[in-house]
């Protein structure tokens, strides 16, 4: 039971950052992120020049990234406890629910990268038939 509440707050941990964040937290426009940037890169070059090692500014926390760890993390945990959940005879429907929503919260976080992944294959796969090579 317990395990499937960690699933359920890893969905909720996971999606949170990409529909509710950016309504509280608004990203900062283009062009001061381009400004930031710039002024970075010419402080780095300044006290390369000078000799002087280059102090970081502080950083912000970022949310994006803080969600992120914290989707995997109870996704993570939610899958070791509906497993322990298993072990120990409990009902059987609430290990599958931990399982299922653990797993899901981490696919959700590496989506992009099995997206990309797997059009990566593909394309490879059409090239090496275009050029006569199969498997």
């Amino acid at each position: 039971m317990i395990a499937t509440l960690f699933g359920c707050l890893a969905i909720v941990v996971a999606v949170l950052p990409i529909w509710v964040l950016p309504l509280v937290v608004s990203p900062a426009p283009v062009d001061k992120v381009v400004v930031e940037t710039a002024q970075k890169i010419k402080d780095r070059v300044v006290a390369k020049a000078r000799g002087v090692e280059y102090q970081e500014s502080v950083n912000k926390i970022n949310w994006y990234s803080v969600f992120s760890a914290a989707a995997v993390i109870f996704g993570v945990l939610a899958l070791v406890l509906g497993a322990i959940s298993f072990v120990a005879r409990e009902p059987w429907r609430y290990a599958a629910a931990a399982g299922v929503l653990g797993a899901g919260s981490i696919l959700f976080q590496f989506s992009l990268l099995i997206a990309v992944s797997i059009i990566a294959i593909l394309l490879l796969a059409v090239i090496l038939n275009a050029l006569g090579i199969t498997l």
